[in-house]
């Protein structure tokens, strides 16, 4: 079973955090062995041997197997390719009473490699939960973890020592931490303690009596930090602890307002009464993201240098946990919708691409392109010679519109727009223009400005606000 956890289950409760005993050679109950798949981006899935006796089969990413008991002594587990009899990887230790194994395959420091956590099997009191951390990711740090009642600031002191990565092919056995049912937060820093930036933010999640979780660090992409958190309970469920904290960027694609700044009010706040976002912001210019936590603000741009809030450009947005979020600035004063001038709200989805590959998507924010009738736009690749290749990569976008993100080999590409349907004319340029989208970037190539600046729609936009397409990194 897997799911994902962001900031769920709710009940107040005051911290009570204790080290707990982690048991001893020979005493405890008898030694038993899990095995979960961490590898983010392994080509294969695994089958996997437990002292050469088949444990799993087609085990995928973030699945784990029920505990089975073992003996004392030596014990391995085998990783094989599944559907091979070829091994990837062993992982080797000597199993003792008291202990619990969980073995982790993983991308390690120089690629594939496990890491195996002991941890106490002893019973976990009554009215209290048992949390276990182990370091599963080469490119967190060394983190400080402060676990803390849901609303208070962070404690001068983390909750342990710093967790760092346990190292390719390791046997650890972390110090457990008890603590009262009931709400909780997680917060990581670099190691330093609280005067450093928290990276991580669980925001509220919830403890249940008799809870005894393994939490390990492991890779993520598409939320504000770099880490995860994959949590294993007693039973083998799976779950992901994201950061809870939202990606938030502002961009002017608005052809005639000129330069603007940007605000993070209050819920009906206007103008330059909150945080500054960014300001002397220009046609075609965005931010970059900035961290927030989920909540309701208003997102407010006034001309740059001014207090008070362009008359549309300003919105009410809920900010949900661990999403990334594009506000984009369109349109003009003086027409009707969807010509109107508004923030465009756009959900970006930053998630990695596998190895090789990129992700694009087109937002079409010019709001006058008209080919005889033809308002729909498609986005071709030109080849070496400039003739379009077939098919389009994106068809019939429309204004205010974004296609799909696109998973695309790595590479350099020449593109251009046409009308739906059509070869001619190529938009901006019969060249077109080049876009490098490298091994692992998520990117956003925005068609803006205007068709034909100074007449019509765009009779107020200056000729400098002529058709472009502006590439931003995701």
């Amino acid at each position: 079973m897997r799911r994902v956890w962001t900031a769920a289950r709710s009940a107040a409760a005051m911290l009570a955090f204790v080290l707990a005993s982690c048991g001893g050679s020979g005493s405890g109950s008898s030694p038993s062995v899990r095995v979960v798949n961490a590898a983010d981006n392994a080509p294969y899935n695994f089958d996997v041997l437990v002292n050469s006796v088949s444990a799993a089969t087609d085990l995928g990413y973030l699945q784990a197997t029920a505990f089975q008991s073992i003996g004392t002594g030596s014990t391995s587990v085998e990783f094989e390719p599944t559907g091979t009899t070829t091994n990837a990887m062993t992982a080797n230790f000597s199993a003792d009473n008291g202990f619990n194994y969980s073995t982790l395959a993983l991308q390690g420091s120089g690629g594939l490699t496990t890491v195996v956590a002991a941890q106490t099997n002893t019973a976990v009191p009554s009215g209290q939960a048992r949390l276990t951390f182990v370091g599963a990711s080469p490119g967190a740090g060394s983190l400080d973890l402060f676990i803390t009642a849901p609303t208070v600031g962070l404690p001068a002191s983390p909750s342990m020592p710093a967790v760092s990565y346990a190292g390719d092919g390791s046997v650890v056995v972390p110090t457990p931490l008890l603590f009262t049912a009931g709400a909780y937060r997680i917060r990581a820093t670099a190691a330093g303690g609280a005067s450093q930036s928290v990276v991580f933010d669980s925001g509220r999640i919830s403890l249940a009596s008799g809870d005894d979780l393994l939490l390990a660090i492991i890779p993520s992409t598409g939320t504000a930090a770099t880490f995860s958190l994959l949590v294993l309970d007693a039973n083998s469920n799976v779950y992901q602890i994201l950061d809870q904290r939202v990606q938030l960027r502002v961009g002017n694609f608005a052809p005639a307002v000129g330069s603007v700044a940007a605000y993070l009010n209050a819920p009906n706040s206007m103008g330059s009464t909150g945080t500054l976002l960014a300001s002397g912001m220009a046609l075609g210019a965005a931010s970059a993201y900035q961290t927030e936590l989920p909540s309701s603000y208003r997102v407010s741009l006034t001309a740059t240098g001014q207090s008070s809030e362009i008359s549309g450009l300003g919105s009410n947005v809920a900010l949900a946990p661990s999403t990334a979020v594009s506000m984009f600035a369109i349109g003009l004063s003086n027409q009707s919708s969807p010509y109107n001038l508004q923030l465009l709200s756009l959900q970006d989805n930053l998630q990695a691409p596998a190895t090789g590959m990129a992700k694009l998507r087109v937002v079409q924010l010019a709001p006058d392109i008209n080919n005889g009738g033809n308002t729909l736009l498609d986005v071709v690749v030109l080849n070496g010679s400039g003739a379009i290749s077939s098919p389009p990569l994106v068809s019939s976008l429309a204004y205010p519109g974004a296609s799909q993100y696109l998973s695309l080999p790595a590479g350099s590409y020449t593109i251009a727009l046409v009308p739906s349907g059509l070869n001619a004319p190529l938009l901006p340029s019969a060249s077109g223009t080049v876009v490098n989208l490298t091994d692992g970037s998520v990117q956003t190539l925005v068609v803006a400005g205007c068709q034909t600046p100074g007449s019509g729609i765009c009779s107020a936009a200056p000729a400098a606000s002529a058709l472009q397409l502006v590439p931003l990194l995701d």
